[in-house]
């Protein structure tokens, strides 16, 4: 009974084993059959590789997509199968096995999608399937016609995109990206260099290095560097080997400076009109046949003796740049290399200011298999910034008549000695020894794993970017033999700076059928950054000529060092979801960690989404529509600002001298000299983003029209407390900031022929700026939250807004309505509150504040035959400045030369006071900042093909450019862009010229 069912039971069992082995067989025998095809896929001309191609195999789900160099596997079923090959911008390919294993894919260009390959941070994306607000420069493009040393200077060319040069040479400017979000925090963009956050200057990087450079401007494209990109985020790519067989590329230029918009001075006849203007309207005499007896002992002499000198040529130089670049880059099947050096001379416009910068790059990578490679990317650069700069405010405050060098070729230490009132504007810098030297090797090492799990292309990266900085700046100020008194002094200051940045990157691909394609992208990240300083300084040095050597030969003046160190730790996680490749979705969320806050506030998520539709590829749009792209783009997301000092958490402790008992000798005691506050945390940007991107006619018309709105919360501020508690200040989070804006890109191709090529690049953003909240109180009761008039800072205003009186004319002959104290010549004023007297209370807001609201550019480039040009002309609107120049002049002396006319009885200037005006409302004149500049302008001519073979040289060019050419503005400083930073003070007396340079070039290829 038990036997027969035993048998019973055991033939089913025996059946479904059978089963199970010829489905086990029928697997094995199919993955038998099945074979890996692997290759590269490069453009048309087969000198760049394209990353991100999808490869399909034909009727399966089976697929994936090419890596950052091009390379691709995948498994197909048998010979008989057909790869499929698309990207956009490119025409698709529908390639057969046969029995190859190895195939390698050339696409050619789809002009009527024309389309490129953008950094999105952490990978790339067809431009077409981005769905955050990016923007690109083709640097490697920009600079062959157009020579930069620094790479900033291509940065005015994308919309929403704010740059600010400072004029001086080895300076990077600020840059702003879509406003000002913080009151006193960071507002520069973070950059990120190859895929690694950069901590050093954009002007450490030679531009001749880089590909290109992609802008993240909203939060759902930012979202994944976090706590880091309040202010958005420059992607810097640097050139890879293109070239199957070495390339030896030399890229040369020269060029002279010159001021492009020098400040008008006084001309001695005008100085001596304007101080016997000042003595009349001052009531005394004024006898043009008694000047000399007006003037000073040493300017009467050097005007009886017809000696002058235009106090610009004293503190000015022929500004000159030289720059040689010199890279040798290829490829092969098992390694990419790129490698690069560089020296540049940049001497600038005044007295002893120059900047020398050496730089050494390496790209390195190597393919040991399939499905490994490893590699190296490294920069060192150093640059070399010694030597104190003549001073401006100096030269614009000299007299033409004053004596500036010595008998024996030495500048005077006042051109005026009998006054003493403004020193020779090159005496410190000729007096003065000085080494400025700083010193920059940043570097990441990675390795990368390729495999094909799961149906898709999985892959891990491991990136270590330890970078290191140190520099130092040493100053001797010698003794001037003409003094007897001991005017050496000398000072030592070192830093150095180290942080790494350890990063662990998955990242998966995988395309289900011609309908849904995903990638998602995870990391988790560590970082380290530490400096230290040491200060010393030294007066009246007992021997003159051992420099800084040796500071204990003098008063000691100063003798301090800092250290500081941060941790972070980070977690990201992105979604790309592609469905009929016409709906796109991207979610992002990244969770930061930084020591600077304390426990309850270390950690913050920052999440985003973004949606785009390609409306173009709906059925119900026609194929022979106009329209070739549409799309839609939306998204929403946060991002954070730690831009804080660490142990700011923290009261901090510092050292003083008190009297204890009663009296006697002091003794060293630790006070409080801080007050801390544990509840610190991230400055928070919320954006809303909507855009729609277009092209027309097959390539010829296209661009982007975008719109967003972000807001600031949880400021970080110093706010002012109760001295009753020992404290004047404590550093918090308040208020609420708004950065609301347009932009619109414009690209046409105007003309295209075999002989002739005309296209252009328009650029235009506006920008509103303003604070909504600042610290919630209401002290006077009047219903609105009270600004914050010591800082400037007033609620629906710009975040750099003027407080002061408004100009409201000059005070002519005849008014009826001068005040006591005033008279014909003084400054009018409103009285805003209407009480008959001008007071605090009548001061407002003036202006539109130091940021523009609009900014436009416009590039044309021409190519006919051989011969190519480029114009791009750019300009700001809608800001102004104290102009502090032609501010009311020291009574009795004429320190402020500028010749911007002044009021007399026979000149009634309603907008320039009279000389003996004294300024007693401490009262700014603010003038537009306005102006249209043709920036860059370019000739070249490339060599033809015959005269290369004759030369044995793959390429040669040549070119002629100009910077700053021209600039249309109202603005009578040196120049209306030129200023420090987003400071207010952009008409101070110090502001350096911005540069008009002239460039001669040679790019040759072996």
């Amino acid at each position: 009974m038990h036997t027969k069912n035993l048998k019973q039971q055991t033939k089913p069992s025996i059946r479904l084993l059978m089963c199970l082995f010829l489905v086990a067989f029928a697997c094995i025998t199919e993955a038998w059959s099945q074979k890996m095809v692997t290759g590269t896929i490069t453009e048309g001309n087969a000198s760049e590789v394209l990353p991100g191609v999808s490869i399909l195999v034909k009727g399966t789900n089976t697929g994936t997509i090419s890596d950052f160099d091009g390379n691709y596997s995948i498994e197909v079923p048998s010979d008989n199968a057909t790869l499929i090959f698309r990207y956009i911008g490119y025409l698709t390919q529908e390639i057969p096995v046969n029995n190859e294993s190895v195939i390698n894919v050339i696409l050619a260009e789809d002009v009527s999608k024309l389309d490129e390959v953008v950094v999105v941070g952490y990978g790339t994306q067809s431009k077409r399937n981005v769905t955050g607000a990016i923007s690109s420069i083709d640097l490697e493009e920009v600079n062959k016609d157009l020579p930069n040393v620094n790479i900033t200077q291509s940065l005015n060319t994308v919309a929403g995109v704010q740059f600010i040069g400072d004029g001086r040479p080895g300076q990077s400017g600020s840059i702003l990206i879509r406003g000002q979000n913080s009151l006193s925090g960071e507002n520069n963009p973070l950059v990120v260099l190859d895929g690694i956050i950069f901590n050093g200057s954009l002007n450490d990087i030679n531009p001749q290095d880089i590909k290109t450079i992609d802008i993240l401007k909203d939060a759902s494209s930012t979202a994944i560097y976090g706590s880091r990109a309040a202010n958005g985020v420059i992607l810097v790519t640097s050139k890879k080997g293109t070239s199957d067989k070495p390339s030896v590329k030399l890229n040369v230029f020269t060029g002279l400076s010159e001021a492009a918009n020098q400040i008008k001075l006084l001309s001695p006849e005008r100085y001596l009109e304007r101080r016997l203007d000042w003595r009349s309207q001052t009531g005394q005499e004024a006898n043009p046949a008694n000047i000399a007896n007006y003037l000073s002992p040493e300017e009467a002499e050097n005007y009886l003796n017809g000696n002058t000198t235009n106090p610009w040529d004293v503190v000015s130089q022929q500004g000159a740049i030289h720059s040689i670049d010199l890279n040798v880059s290829g490829r092969s099947e098992s390694i990419n290399y790129y490698v690069s050096s560089s020296f540049s001379n940049n001497k600038g416009l005044i007295y002893n200011d120059e900047e020398n910068r050496l730089t050494f790059r390496t790209n390195l990578d190597f393919r040991l298999t399939d499905w490994m490679k490893l590699g190296v990317n490294a920069i060192y650069t150093r640059r070399d910034l010694s030597g104190v700069e003549g001073g401006l405010r100096n030269a614009y405050r000299s007299s033409p008549f004053g004596t500036f060098f010595n008998e024996d070729g030495s500048p005077t230490r006042f051109p005026v000695a009998s006054e003493q009132a403004v020193q020779n504007p090159i005496w410190q810098a000729y007096f003065t020894d000085n080494e400025e030297i700083s010193n920059n090797l940043f570097s990441n090492f990675y390795t990368e794993l390729n495999t094909g799990l799961f149906g898709g292309n999985l892959s891990y990266r491991l990136n270590f970017s330890p970078n290191v900085r140190w520099s130092h700046n040493y100053n001797y100020m010698r003794q001037d033999p003409n003094y007897t008194e001991n005017l050496t002094s000398a000072s030592k200051f070192n830093r150095n700076d180290y942080d790494w940045l350890m990063e662990n990157i998955v990242t998966y691909t995988k395309s289900i059928g011609e309908d849904h394609a995903f990638d998602l992208t995870l990391l988790y990240s560590r970082n380290h950054t530490e400096y230290e300083t040491t200060t010393a300084a030294a007066e009246q040095l007992s021997i003159d000529g051992l420099g800084y050597g040796d500071l204990s030969l003098g008063s000691v003046s100063t003798n301090s060092s800092f250290a500081q160190k941060t941790e972070g730790v980070s977690y990201m996680g992105r979604l790309n979801y592609r469905f009929k490749n016409r709906y796109l979705f991207t979610l992002t969320t990244r969770r930061d960690g930084n020591s600077v806050f304390a426990e309850n506030n270390k950690y913050t998520s920052f999440p985003s989404g973004a949606f785009a539709w390609i409306i173009s590829d709906e059925p119900f749009f026609k194929e022979d529509s106009a329209i070739n792209l549409l799309k839609l783009r939306l998204s929403y997301g946060a991002v954070g600002n730690q831009a804080i000092s660490p142990y700011q958490s923290l009261s901090l402790s510092d050292t003083e001298r008190y009297v204890f008992g009663d009296g006697g000798s002091s003794s060293l005691g630790v006070v409080t000299s801080s007050l801390g506050n544990s509840d610190l945390k991230w400055e928070t940007t919320y954006t809303t983003n909507a855009a729609l991107d277009f092209n027309m006619f097959n390539g010829r018309l296209g661009g982007t029209v975008e719109f967003y709105d972000s807001k600031t919360e949880d400021l970080l501020v110093r706010r002012s407390i109760p001295v009753t508690g020992g404290y004047s200040s404590i550093l918090t989070n308040i208020g609420e900031t708004n950065n609301r804006g347009i932009e619109v890109l414009l690209n046409s191709v105007n003309v295209k022929t075999d002989k002739f090529e005309w296209s252009s690049n328009l650029n235009f953003s506006f920008n509103r700026n303003k604070i909504v909240k600042l610290f919630g109180t209401d002290l006077d009761n009047d219903g609105r939250e009270d600004d914050s008039v010591a800082n400037s800072w007033f609620i629906g205003q710009p975040v750099n807004s003027f407080y002061d009186y408004v100009f409201d004319g000059i005070y002519q002959e005849g008014d009826t309505d001068i005040p006591e104290g005033s008279e014909p010549g003084f400054v009018r004023v409103k009285d805003l509150n209407g009480d008959g007297e001008i007071t605090p209370d009548d001061r407002t807001v003036v202006g539109s504040g130091t940021n523009p609201r609009y900014i436009l550019g416009l590039r044309n480039n021409f190519r006919m035959g051989n011969f190519s040009m480029s114009v791009f002309v750019n300009s700001l609107l809608g800001w102004e400045a104290p102009f502090n120049l032609i501010n009311p002049l020291v009574p009795g002396r004429s320190l402020n030369q500028l010749d911007a006319g002044w009021w007399t009885p026979e000149n009634r200037s309603n907008n320039r006071p009279g000389l003996n005006y004294s300024n007693p409302l401490d009262t700014n004149w603010y003038m537009s900042r306005d102006f249209v500049r043709i920036r860059d302008v370019s000739f070249a001519y490339d060599f033809d093909q015959k005269t290369l073979e004759k030369l044995k040289l793959s390429s040669l060019r040549v070119s002629l450019s100009a910077k700053n050419l021209y600039t249309f503005t109202d603005w009578l400083g040196s120049d209306p862009e030129n200023g420090q930073g987003y400071d207010v003070e952009q008409g101070s007396d110090d502001i350096y010229p911005m540069p008009r340079t002239i460039s001669l070039g040679l790019n040759v290829t072996f």
